[in-house]
């Protein structure tokens, strides 16, 4: 099968992106793909080293390595990546990270990008947002949405943005799934309102994605 680069990004703050960053990157490992989080606030030492914390759950959760490659950004502050950056006087350089991803585009066959947040996320002060990164790469979305009460409020405004934005979207995932009757309501109506069909159940402490789910969900 073949598989093609995609941007996850997040309806809201804690709604499991880098969860399911991890579970897709785990199967999607032995294609050759690889995870790449271009910006990261709230990083914190280990070892003498600024550890970008999303990187350090895969790497954990996995049982591999930190890879430094698998980011571009470490800023300290866990605050917004523009503001951490002119906190810490880093200026954030859109080059540097597009030639990151093009030399990670080099050595493997797929590149799993992960975003910080949601669409309109600032990267750059009045300048630049997680939205113009997603553009720049000319990526597909796929959208982890949750099943709380909220989720269809959430789900809805950053499906119609990403439409506006004329991004394409590649799928949702519903993460945290527990089971319960309104999740289920939920996600039935997020799917007959969005009239989308291409999407995957993330359940709550789910450790891996069968290779079939990911076939169908990427094919």
């Amino acid at each position: 099968m073949k598989f093609k680069d995609f941007f996850v990004i997040g309806t809201d703050t804690d709604v499991g992106k880098t969860y399911v960053s991890t579970l897709l990157y785990k199967t999607l490992k032995k294609h050759n793909f690889q995870y790449y989080k271009p910006i990261q606030s709230g990083c914190f030492l280990k070892d003498g080293k600024l550890t970008a914390p999303d990187v350090d759950f895969l790497t954990n959760f996995i049982g591999i390595d930190y890879d430094n490659s698998m980011v571009t950004y470490t800023l300290e502050e866990e605050v917004s990546p523009h503001l951490a950056s002119e906190m810490e006087g880093t200026r954030i350089e859109i080059e540097n990270i597009k030639k990151h991803y093009e030399d990670l585009k080099k050595k493997y066959s797929n590149v799993l990008v992960e975003g910080a947040g949601g669409l309109y996320v600032p990267l750059i002060r009045d300048k630049f947002y997680i939205y113009d990164l997603i553009k720049l790469f000319n990526l597909p979305v796929v959208l982890v949405c949750g099943t709380r009460v909220g989720a269809i409020n959430h789900t809805m405004l950053t499906l119609n943005a990403l439409n506006s934005m004329e991004i394409k979207l590649h799928g949702l995932v519903f993460n945290n799934y527990r089971g319960q009757f309104f999740e289920d309501d939920n996600i039935k109506v997020i799917l007959e309102l969005s009239k989308i069909g291409n999407y995957m159940i993330i359940k709550n402490g789910q450790k891996e994605i069968s290779e079939k789910e990911i076939e169908k969900f990427f094919n």
